[in-house]
């Protein structure tokens, strides 16, 4: 193992051992994770969030010195999902904060501008250019930090959001054998406290009650994972609890009391329509899973025609998070016209070059 591989499983392994001080791994599903890092440099950049600062290093001093807000932290195109609001009304928007913390608003834009590199170099036909895929995140994101935020939900407007998020026929049926995939377990094999919560938040009078383990995701992947699947009238509902922990950005500090509290404070300051059945526990994140509230995956975002809009609106989803959380736009405005020009080009090819190069050492190419 050369010494670049080498530091990264180091930094790993640390990781994991501080991980460990927040919620019993999952070890069967840390080593799918680490199968699945290995297969591109983007699927890499997913699951090594804890290594993002290392990759930061690589960027101009100058757009480190952005504001501090808080961000998503762990922000890239398979980030984003649907749920229903309030009114039922279908919205698509970032679908985790997992990874939430203080950083420079600048690290959100190139992190999602480098996973787009990174995606466009695994595609065969990439629709957009490199450079294109990013001016498109950066289009959005100065568009979204003008005028009134806005939320997407997706009712008279955003056509091809709607078409993106609609499952239709049997893909339904297989959105629902996903959810179940992760096998059967009896109720007496999963801690008291969090059965009760799981069957709290079903809809009252559900019925015929069936418990899963779950693999979703990459980054969260080896932290528990549970869904509850029933039948609320004539129809199935599921929730799904995942082991709340802090964000990588808060390490190597431990024994962290409200593990989600940035979690907490990015749901509520953020412009979105929210997901009326979220619930933030003391230790556990439990949401509402269905064909249309769920993660949306990058084999559906390469299938998207206009791939151009598609990144538009992700820049401005995430200009819709910052404008929250900074409290104003014009801060953020004002420093974005203080740098040059092809800045959010060089700093996401910079971090893509790095996340490639490690990928590389530690996997082989």
């Amino acid at each position: 193992m050369g010494k670049r591989a080498d530091a990264f499983r180091k930094a790993a392994r640390r990781y994991e051992k501080w991980l460990g001080g927040y919620c019993r791994l999952d070890r069967k599903a840390l080593a799918a994770k680490d199968e699945r890092m290995g297969a591109s440099a983007f699927s890499f950049l997913r699951g090594s969030f804890f290594r993002w600062p290392h990759y930061l290093r690589a960027v101009d001093a100058a757009v480190l010195r952005a504001p501090t807000v808080l961000c998503v932290g762990d922000i890239h195109l398979e980030n984003y999902g649907t749920w229903r609001d309030d009114e039922g009304r279908l919205v698509w928007g970032i679908n985790d904060f997992d990874e939430a913390g203080e950083l420079p608003f600048t690290s959100d834009l190139v992190r999602l501008a480098a996973s787009a590199l990174l995606e466009g170099e695994r595609q065969t036909k990439p629709i957009l250019s490199g450079r294109a895929a990013v001016d498109a995140i950066a289009a959005g994101y100065h568009e979204g930090l003008s005028g009134r935020p806005q939320p997407f939900v997706l009712e008279d407007q955003y056509p091809a959001l709607r078409n993106l998020a609609i499952v239709r026929g049997k893909a339904a049926v297989r959105e629902w054998e996903k959810i179940r995939a992760g096998g059967e377990i009896k109720a007496g094999s999963m801690d008291r406290s969090l059965h009760d919560l799981l069957l709290t938040c079903l809809p009252s009078g559900s019925d015929g009650v069936r418990l899963y383990r779950r693999q979703a995701g990459l980054g969260s992947l080896g932290r528990p994972r549970y869904v509850a699947v029933a039948t609320w009238y004539g129809g199935l509902v599921a929730r799904e609890a995942k082991a709340a922990v802090p964000s990588a950005i808060a390490m190597p500090k431990t024994g962290i009391a409200n593990p989600l509290a940035d979690y907490r404070r990015i749901e509520t300051l953020g412009y979105r329509a929210r997901d009326p059945h979220l619930r933030l526990a003391d230790r556990w994140i439990v949401r509402r899973l269905s064909p249309e509230a769920r993660k949306i995956e990058i084999a559906e975002i390469e299938d998207v025609t206009d791939q151009r809009a598609l990144l538009q609106a992700m820049g401005r989803e995430l200009a819709n998070i910052h404008r929250g959380t900074a409290g104003t736009a014009a801060q953020l405005r004002a420093c974005l016209g203080r740098l040059p020009r092809t800045w959010l080009q060089r700093a996401a090819a910079a971090t893509a070059e790095q996340v490639s190069e490690e990928r590389a050492a530690v996997y082989g190419s």
